[in-house]
């Protein structure tokens, strides 16, 4: 989960920003974007999917295959995106989107689990006209349902970059580990956006879906995780070790580091990330042609 830090923060935000901050490991815990301007949605190039009777704003960028689809973590919209999106775009079709009850998108009502985020994009993709094959890329919560997604569309998808996704036993190996807080506590859940507290609510439904699917296909996976802290805490320690952990879930799976950076890989390593993910594209194209 995931704390923006590089956008404007309004004044009361600040202070819970600055409170949490303080708590040994909260900024990955969280998952909390304390800005409205972090779920904004451009107004250019935007469209609309109906799903379920409610608008689900998305933007197609780009052309080519494969299609690249980007989902933001919990409390972001597709916003967060907005300065890596163009550059991958160069050389592939790109497609970002405001989950329900984010941005430019209505919100809903029903659990916000990833069931519901698999059927949500399947709708969005369906009916933006955009054929795969699809490489996704989730970054925080957002991986967990990248995970999800391509459990249930191993035809469609060509590859999974998981950003910083949070494992799918992280909750219970952090807690096991008497480490607190591992989620965000109920009292700060205001600070989301209506579709990030309604997620935040079915983590629990989430994780025991996705610590179900079967990941020993081959499917290529690239784990993007930033580096430990000089002085990491032990949230920072299992951290660590649960990312590499999920790279182990997938028998075809690469982790990488930068040198520097947190939870917003995309944002503070833009162009370590922009040409790890083209490496990455590039290999799968590659061996889907042979």
């Amino acid at each position: 989960m995931s704390l923006r830090r590089q956008q404007p923060l309004a004044p009361v935000a600040v202070l819970v920003a600055t409170a949490v901050r303080k708590a040994a490991g909260v900024t990955l815990a969280l998952g909390m974007v304390l800005s409205a301007a972090s779920c904004e949605t451009a107004s250019r190039d935007v469209r609309f999917a109906q799903v379920d009777g409610h608008r689900i704003a998305y933007r197609v960028l780009g052309a080519g295959e494969p299609t690249i689809v980007m989902i933001a973590g919990l409390g972001d919209g597709m916003a967060t995106f907005q300065d890596v999106a163009p550059e991958l775009a160069a050389t592939a079709t790109v497609i970002l989107y405001d989950r329900a009850g984010y941005g430019g998108s209505d919100t809903t009502a029903g659990a916000r689990d990833a069931e519901a985020a698999e059927r949500e994009l399947s709708a969005v993709l369906e009916q933006s006209g955009v054929n795969g094959p699809y490489v996704l890329i989730g970054h925080s919560l957002g991986g967990l349902y990248a995970e999800y997604f391509a459990a249930q569309h191993p035809d469609q998808v060509l590859g999974v970059v998981l950003e910083e996704s949070r494992p799918a036993d992280f909750t219970h190996r952090c807690e096991a580990a008497g480490i607190s807080p591992c989620t965000l506590p109920a009292s700060m859940a205001w600070t989301l956006p209506a579709g990030g507290r309604a997620e935040l609510a079915a983590l629990p439904m989430t994780v025991s879906e996705v610590d179900g699917i079967n990941t020993a296909r081959d499917l290529p996976t690239l784990v993007l995780s930033r580096p430990t802290p000089a002085n990491p805490s032990a949230f920072d320690v299992l951290w660590t070790t649960t990312q590499r952990d999920l790279a182990a879930r997938y028998p075809r799976a690469r982790q990488l580091v930068p040198q520097s950076g947190g939870h917003y890989v995309h944002l503070d390593q833009r162009v370590w990330f922009v040409d790890s993910v083209r490496t990455f594209i590039n290999e799968a194209r590659a061996r889907a042609a042979t």
